[in-house]
Formats: C-alpha cells, structure tokens, sequence
C-alpha cells in the first residue's frame, strides 16, 4: 500500500502553519503627494493662522496693554500660527511625513522666533534708516527668513537632499511677505477694526497661497 509523502509537492499546498502571515489588503494607505492637496492643505492653514495673529494684534492695539507684555502676546500668536502652519504642511505630505510632534514643534518655534525679530525694532524704537540700523535690517531679515526652514530642517536632516528645504522656503517667504506690506498706502489710524481685519485676511491669504505654490515642489521631492 503506498504511503503519502510527508513533503508537500507543487500540488500539495502547504499547511496553515507553515504558510507566511497574510496581510490585509484594505489596510489605509497614505494618498500619494498631490502639489494641489499641497497648496490647498498649506494655504489654508497659514491664512488661518495669520488671521490669528492679526485679529490678535488689532485686539493689543486697542487695549491698554503695553510693553513688553504686548511684544509677548504678539510672539505667542505668533507661535500659534506657526503650529498651524506645521499642521496645515503634515496634511498636505504624502508617505514620508515626518514625526508630527516634531514637525509642529519646529514649526511654532520657528514662527515664534521670526514674530520676535520682526517685531523687535518697532518695540525697542531702533532707528533704522541710519546705517547701524540698516544692518540690523539685513541681518534680522535674513534670520526672520531662516528660522522656520532651518527648525524644520532639523527633522528632516537625515533625508537626501534635505538641505534644499531651507533656500527655497527663505526665496518663498522672502516672496511672499510682500503681500503683508501692500495694504499700508490704504489704511491709517482712522480705518476701521473690521476693515483692517479684513484687509489684512486678504493679505495672509495670498501670502499663504504664494508660499505655498513656490515649497510644492521641493516638498514633493521630500514627503511622497
């Protein structure tokens, strides 16, 4: 009587236990990078937190607080901002998104860095049309621009090409808060809080926009 080989063959399949683990095929996978979830996701999140700040702002203003409490307040918000940014950024990526908490961290200090330098001169009353101040221009300007790219670098230093992400956001910031400074030949003191708030959302909105569309390609280059 013939026996049955203990071996499988080719047509014998092997047993349950001796078979490699399935996985699901339904697991959620991250979308792949897409430059306009990117725009959307970025635009968004920067407009929202700029409108923070300036609703912030235009609230210190017309209140009795004064220095150096408002100058913090203001570098708070601005660390607000700055986390929702990062946030905003993290929706936008594909697979390869860095650890979240990191990534927001970096972000909101490097926002709340950038607020403190930009606001500096105008607390501490700094001349800067003379040529010390002028200096200082430069040099704030260029550490304003570099604070949150060389942050969020910091999480992503380990990748290929990582070093890319700090030029290329200091040119798109550099660019784009530009759009802050254009409504300063129409409003004054007399222009209303609404008004302004209003003026000033648009602003950030294009701001945000134009961050947003010049970092999309470098950030598809890191994130998908």
């Amino acid at each position: 009587m013939p026996t049955r080989s203990l071996v499988p063959t080719a047509e014998e399949p092997r047993s349950a236990a001796s078979s490699p683990p399935s996985h699901p095929t339904n697991a959620p996978r991250d979308p792949p990078f897409s430059i306009g979830r990117w725009i959307v996701a970025v635009t968004s999140g920067e407009a929202l937190g700029f409108t923070f700040v300036a609703a912030v702002a235009l609230t210190v203003v017309g209140s009795a607080l004064e220095d150096p409490w408002r100058y913090l307040v203001l570098v708070g918000a601005g660390a607000v901002e700055g986390a929702m940014l990062g946030a905003a950024q993290l929706a936008g990526m594909g697979a390869r998104r860095p650890t979240p908490r990191k990534w927001i961290a970096a972000t909101a200090l490097g926002a709340m860095i950038a607020w403190a330098i930009g606001l500096l001169p105008s607390t501490l009353g700094v001349p800067l049309a003379m040529p010390p101040g002028m200096v200082l221009v430069v040099a704030g300007a260029t550490a304003l621009l570099a604070s949150i790219p060389v942050l969020q670098w910091l999480v992503i230093r380990q990748r290929t090409h990582s070093k890319r992400w700090i030029p290329v956001n200091m040119g798109a910031w550099a660019i784009a808060i530009l759009w802050t400074f254009a409504p300063s030949p129409i409003v004054d003191d007399s222009t209303e809080i609404a008004v302004l708030l209003g003026i000033y959302t648009v602003a950030g909105l294009l701001m945000a926009a134009t961050v947003a569309a010049l970092t999309a390609r470098s950030a598809r280059t890191l994130f998908s």
